[in-house]
């Protein structure tokens, strides 16, 4: 069993706005769910299609951005934000293709990412990022990164709170307390949620550190609220967004409500350390696909919020068989965990 088709009903970043507009005048090359895409924006208008032109084959991520349209930089040929060609240059005045002949995906641009859904036959959402317009919030973006392995399994290591102690020791964690609590985790409006306190340490002043409310946008996205013991209040908000198999590219945020004017980089830096941390364990996982089937991994009591996830992909996954509609009732219902 796998989530694949689940995870074409979903929207998913595939570039952030800064990289599309230094593409000009070319459109951007990006990769979602094993399909070169090309993205342009037209003059306001931010367009997906398949990066290949329908007509000799050539990418057009090659090719230019023109008002309301992009161009094929083999023979000209100009189409528009629908897919239709609107122009073949060496005939002027002959017929065109009759309706759209480039294959379009549905677009939208949220938090500074260009987000693309490939199949929009479900009634999805991009996930909430709350951080983004709470206005007592500084928000800083990190920077995007591509890791070998699946989208599933970088979110799935992002909650996975029995691994604190012992790859994040003395940033997140303590190697003499293991045993992390197993928390209540629920279904609410298409999120997991569930919370977490952390053992006693003396956390650097930028570490993300604290009581945290974890909340899942399913499938690929975690936004933690952390509360201080000194009262200030912070966000981290990541999503993976499936490249391809086994590869995907990270896009997160770090947020605070104190030391505004501080440095953004030492914020940055200390998440670095942990994504150094984790790095050499998560992209060393085999297969790099979760495999969602039961038993197929061994799983104890204090991997809850991974049990969880888990069973939700593997209904998910289920539902995308059956079609939209019933993606779309599992995706909308709620329930509450069974302690273990």
């Amino acid at each position: 069993m796998t989530a694949h088709r689940a995870l074409e009903l979903f929207w998913h970043p595939v570039c952030t706005r800064a990289e599309l507009e230094r593409s000009s005048p070319h459109p951007l090359a990006v990769t979602l769910l094993g399909r070169d895409l090309a993205v342009a924006d037209v003059g306001g208008v931010v367009m997906a299609a398949i990066d290949r032109c329908p007509h000799r084959s050539t990418r057009l991520s090659v090719g230019f951005v023109e008002p309301g349209s992009i161009r094929c930089a083999y023979h000209g040929w100009r189409y528009s934000v629908a897919g239709e060609c609107v122009e073949i240059p060496a005939t002027p005045g002959g017929p065109l293709p009759v309706g759209p002949c480039l294959q379009t995906f549905d677009v939208e641009v949220a938090y500074d990412l260009v987000w693309v859904r490939i199949d929009g036959s479900a009634d999805t959402a991009i996930p909430a990022n709350p951080a983004w317009d709470d206005a007592s919030l500084h928000v800083v973006a990190g920077e995007p990164y591509t890791w070998p392995t699946s989208a599933l399994r970088r979110v799935e290591n992002f909650v996975d709170l029995a691994h604190f102690a012992w790859v994040h020791d003395g940033t997140l964690g303590r190697r003499d307390e293991p045993v992390p609590p197993i928390p209540a985790v629920t279904r609410v409006d298409g999120e997991l949620r569930f919370h977490y306190d952390p053992p006693a340490m003396e956390p650097e002043q930028e570490a993300l550190f604290g009581h945290s409310r974890y909340r899942m946008p399913m499938p690929c996205t975690v936004d933690i609220e952390f509360h201080a013991e000194s009262g200030s209040r912070r966000h981290l908000w990541m999503t993976a967004s499936p490249a391809a198999e086994g590869v995907c590219r990270t896009f997160w945020f770090v947020a605070r409500d104190d030391d505004l004017e501080g440095d953004d980089a030492q914020y940055l830096a200390f998440q670095q350390v942990i994504l150094d941390q984790d790095e050499p364990v998560v992209c060393n996982q085999d297969p790099r696909e979760i495999p969602l089937d039961p038993g197929s991994e061994l799983s104890v009591r204090t991997d809850r919020v991974s049990i969880e996830y888990r069973r939700w992909l593997r209904e998910l996954a289920d539902a995308a068989d059956h079609g939209a509609e019933e993606l779309q009732r599992v995706l909308n219902g709620s329930a509450v965990s069974s302690p273990v």
